[in-house]
């Protein structure tokens, strides 16, 4: 069982650092790769995920772009007549979690149901894997209708790997704050240690009073029953220690180890509130001063 026990961790941290190994953007995909594109706040946009492949990453980005404008004539019925790149910036993500990466925002002229319309786009997010010397580049973009009121521009779209105090309260269960934050490997070994240990203990303590019952029922054997009762309380002991420790780290690294990046949209204008002075008068004429409060939406 234990022999067991130990090949199955020795596969999953081998195929953990396999894994890491490969060569990708980032050692989880993003969070709107793996379930849904994020929704916009504002109208007037959507964001659009596309997916191109190159010998180059700079191929494999020109490929998603043509991807993109393909599923945008697909979807839409749209009949783009050109693409042109207008905007082009160099950023890095705080904490240096991500390589230096290139935003780009391209207009497109097109064609809907015969009336000229003005698509721009951004590029949001992107990841991308290399195997066999090909590039695979996976971009999310927001596609933006000049011609309807809003746009992307009107809100606040950041990328975080922060996930607050959710995964902290998950973790009440060991593993659950990782398996939601996509940490799929460090849960599994969180909470297939959190079962071994609880195993062991609950075994542990089965055998500790087993032996220590021998010790009353065969006095004459108290010495040889004494010590296994000893042996199997220590190891429970040990498991109890381990296990508290394992739950610990497990808290601590729901509340600050990063997750699967993930997009955040919220609306650019916020509520803004004013208290200025004004004149005012009193029911007789006389002057006097108020002050005036008031809220910008």
């Amino acid at each position: 069982m234990l022999r067991n026990l130990l090949s199955i961790c020795i596969f999953l941290i081998a195929a953990s650092a396999v894994c890491l190994a490969a060569e990708k953007s980032d050692g989880l995909k993003p969070r709107w790769m793996v379930s849904s594109v994020p929704s916009a706040k504002s109208p007037g946009y959507v964001f659009v995920s596309a997916q191109g492949r190159g010998a180059t990453l700079d191929e494999a980005r020109q490929r998603a772009l043509v991807n993109l404008t393909a599923k945008l004539e697909h979807e839409r019925g749209l009949e783009i007549t050109s693409t042109v790149s207008v905007d082009k910036t160099a950023s890095r993500a705080s904490g240096g979690s991500r390589s230096s990466t290139t935003s780009q925002s391209y207009s497109m002229q097109c064609t809907e149901r015969g009336k000229q319309i003005t698509l721009t786009t951004r590029v949001v997010d992107e990841y991308w894997e290399r195997a066999n010397g090909v590039y695979t580049v996976t971009q999310l973009y927001t596609v933006n209708d000049q011609n309807a009121a809003g746009g992307s521009y009107a809100d606040r779209i950041t990328l975080t790997s922060r996930y607050g105090g959710g995964p902290v309260f998950m973790s009440l269960i060991p593993g659950a704050g990782q398996f939601y934050k996509g940490s799929n490997v460090k849960g599994g070994l969180i909470m297939g240690g959190a079962v071994v240990c609880g195993a062991g203990i609950v075994a542990a303590e089965a055998l500790r009073s087993s032996y220590a019952n021998k010790c009353i029922e065969y006095p004459r054997d108290f010495d040889f029953y004494n010590k296994r009762s000893t042996d199997w309380r220590n190891v429970r002991n040990v498991c109890i220690g381990v296990g508290a420790a394992l739950y610990v780290y497990n808290l601590i690294d729901a509340a600050v180890a990063p997750g699967r990046r993930q997009v955040k949209v919220s609306r650019g204008k916020i509520a803004s509130f004013s208290l200025a002075p004004v004149p005012m008068s009193d029911p007789c004429g006389t002057p006097g001063a108020g002050l005036a409060f008031s809220i910008d939406f």
